[in-house]
């Protein structure tokens, strides 16, 4: 019998956790990479995401084969030698670090090539031929538009995050002892569309928690974001591709569970992404809503001109982020999952993810209650996955 395990990593990871659940309850059988914590071993970390999956659907699942270990370490792979050669088939590299700029031996080079690097050796070492790679629609860079079918167009890429996973998807596909590999590039993933859920709070987030941060000292009113956006030297008309993470594990399960579809490279993008206008409007609107405001009579209350110079100081980093994003051609993706569009990230359900995320103090709270997060949702289309729980 073919070797019938699949190997995850960064299944610990909101995309990758996402995609284990998709996997074991479309009955593959998985084995999942996961490293120790402060507080938890490996296995208790994939028992507590898998614990969560049946509170939240009601429904069991079969459990994955956890291998521990850490990618940045090859201690652990001689112990699993045996087991990699008799049972694991195919590999989906998840795991990546979504940090914008470091430095040379640090993050994200250190995960996203040098981890891809270990990743490609075990393929090669134990004969895995199959490689479901998770990359970015951001490899794209400085392009205008950008095809599924194109890699390099001599594009600009903005930072190290860029840059590295450019690398990394270039060392995929030139292993020559793989087949041809399946590449999925997701844009700006977001929380769930359907619950808000998240576990980590990079992009769409990081913006909005800097707002957040400094409307503590700001009287109602008082900020403009549009303002904010003149300050940065743009004028609101730039896009930026979000797309909600249950649907990019959806259209990722469909896809692996369909072999014909193997092979291709693509993108997991909105073709209908929100005016930058619109998100900035929605970090206002939401901060002024949800978060804690100063009074008038607030001794520490600060200006105008305080919010506008810390905000542009701090959010210098993500400038390149908020920069008008291409044009992403999605022909592959609609061809082979029609049935599974992308859910059009619009006011009402920026403003729901944007909600969550501040009544849960960004993670640092457990998350607003489940059934007050459906009722909530209730008011925006359902997301139709085919066997989604």
């Amino acid at each position: 019998m073919e070797r019938p395990y699949h190997f995850l990593t960064g299944g610990t990871g909101l995309v990758g956790a996402y995609i284990l659940h998709d996997l074991l309850r479309s009955g593959h059988q998985v084995a999942v990479l996961a490293r120790p914590c402060k507080k938890q071993s490996p296995k208790q970390r994939i028992e507590s995401i898998l614990a969560y999956w049946e509170r939240e659907t009601g429904k069991k699942l079969p459990r994955p084969v956890v291998i521990e270990g850490d990618l940045q370490d090859d201690s652990w792979r001689e112990r699993y030698a045996r087991w990699f050669k008799s049972n694991c088939g195919s590999v989906i590299h998840s795991a990546a670090s979504l940090t914008f700029y470091g430095d040379s031996g640090g993050e994200p080079w250190r995960s996203n090539i040098n981890g891809t690097k270990k990743i490609l050796s075990i393929c090669k070492d134990y004969g895995i031929r199959r490689m479901h790679y998770i990359s970015t629609a951001y490899i794209a860079g400085s392009s205008r538009w950008f095809s599924e079918d194109d890699f390099d167009r001599g594009q600009i890429l903005r930072n190290d995050y860029e840059q590295s996973k450019f690398t990394a998807e270039k060392l995929v596909r030139e292993a020559s002892f793989l087949d041809r590999p399946t590449i999925y590039r997701p844009s700006i993933v977001v929380g769930d569309s359907q619950t808000a859920y998240t576990t980590t709070y990079h992009g769409f987030y990081a913006v909005l928690k800097l707002a957040h941060t400094l409307v503590r000292r700001m009287p109602l009113g008082s900020t403009s974001g549009r303002n904010l956006l003149g300050a940065l030297g743009m004028d609101g008309s730039e896009h930026k591709n979000f797309v909600p993470v249950d649907w990019v594990a959806a259209v990722f399960d469909h896809i692996f569970s369909n072999p014909q579809f193997h092979g291709q490279t693509y993108h997991l993008t909105s073709p209908q992404p929100p005016l930058l206008r619109d998100f900035v409007d929605v970090v206002q609107d939401a901060v002024e809503t949800y978060s804690s405001l100063a009074t008038e009579s607030d001794p520490y209350r600060a200006s105008e001109n305080w919010f506008f110079q810390n905000y542009t100081d701090q959010v210098q980093v993500y400038k390149a982020y908020l920069q008008d994003d291409p044009a992403f051609d999605s022909t592959n993706t609609q061809m082979v999952a029609p049935h599974l569009p992308c859910p059009v990230m619009d006011v009402d359900l920026m403003m729901f993810l944007a909600r969550d995320a501040i009544l849960s103090q960004f993670g640092k709270k457990v998350n607003v209650p489940v059934v007050e997060r459906i009722v909530e949702s209730a008011r925006k289309p359902t997301l139709e996955l085919v066997g989604k729980s």
